[in-house]
């Protein structure tokens, strides 16, 4: 093959050995249980992949390995569910942990770990870990939580961690789909005030010359009625694009009892921001906005 065409099996190697431009010759191959070019490759050139190697590689070795050499589904067993997550999270350095549920079905109540992978050439998640599995309330399912708390060197950064569920036991090695997270490292907040813990936002849609925007605001505990009023009397709405252009103009919020918020906002098609990030006392959220036009702000 051509120095430059890089198989999945080479990018496994290289992710492992930090190889960034390697030779795909046949001996790369063996710790993917490969046997050639064409197990991933349309030709023995290496040009193309074949259906499914590339969504395999997002769950590192153990997916390639499980696309490589299917387990034959038994009768009585069937392939874990990893159920969605929000696609984009936030978190700020010194503030509260990043902690995202991975909430796993699988009908035959198999026990089962969870992987953590990081696509080629993305930045680590140092520090990272996994808690025991507990049951989640609300649904009554199995879940381990993925828990983070980043470092000031790991700020002004963004990280994209792929999740995949696996099957543990004797003739148990079945691997669930793959859920992917993009997380936005926020710099540690400098203003005085710090009455809110997060500051969310769940919904941006542009629809009809308007942009939706909904999200969640969480209390530090403690604060007195006083103070918290006082807090929701400063909530305002700053938008940016991704870039840092100011968009729109800033608005109040009003928050439920239950501390959720939403917002209308009008935005023509030539002023809509591709990615919006909203700020309130040194705290950060992010989010695409769905069904931005073509011609949004970046």
């Amino acid at each position: 093959m051509n120095k430059k065409i890089l198989s999945v099996a080479t990018l496994v190697i290289g992710s492992i050995s930090g190889i960034s431009d390697v030779l795909a010759k046949p001996e790369f191959v063996i710790p993917a249980g490969a046997t050639g070019c064409t197990n991933c490759h349309l030709d023995d050139f290496g040009f193309g992949f074949k259906a499914g190697v590339l969504d395999a590689f997002k769950g590192g070795l153990p997916g390639l390995k499980a696309f490589l050499h299917p387990t034959p589904i038994k009768s009585g067993d069937s392939k874990p569910i990893l159920h969605p997550i929000n696609t984009y999270w936030d978190v700020t350095v010194g503030g509260t942990p990043l902690v995202l549920p991975l909430l796993v079905s699988d009908a035959e109540d198999d026990m089962f770990t969870v992987n953590i992978s990081t696509p080629t050439n993305a930045l680590p998640v140092k520090g990272a870990i996994l808690s025991q599995e507990r049951t989640d309330i609300a649904s009554n399912l199995p879940a381990i939580d993925f828990k983070w708390r980043p470092t000031v060197a790991q700020a002004n950064q963004t990280y994209t961690v792929n999740f995949t569920a696996q099957e543990k036991g004797t003739g148990r090695t079945l691997l669930s789909n793959t859920v992917t997270a993009t997380i936005n490292v926020w710099p540690a907040r400098k203003t005085a005030t710090k009455n809110v813990n997060q500051f969310k936002i769940q919904r941006a849609q542009w629809s009809n010359n308007t942009l939706t925007l909904a999200g969640a605001v969480i209390f530090k505990n403690g604060l007195t009625t006083a103070q918290r009023a006082a807090a929701l009397k400063a909530l305002y709405l700053n938008m940016r694009t991704n870039s840092g252009l100011v968009v729109g103009t800033a608005s109040h919020l009003t928050v439920d009892a239950s501390g959720n918020w939403k917002k209308t906002v009008p935005f023509k098609a030539a002023t809509v921001p591709c990615t919006v990030k909203l700020e309130y006392e040194g705290l950060n959220a992010t989010s695409p906005v769905k069904l931005a036009p073509k011609t949004c702000l970046q």
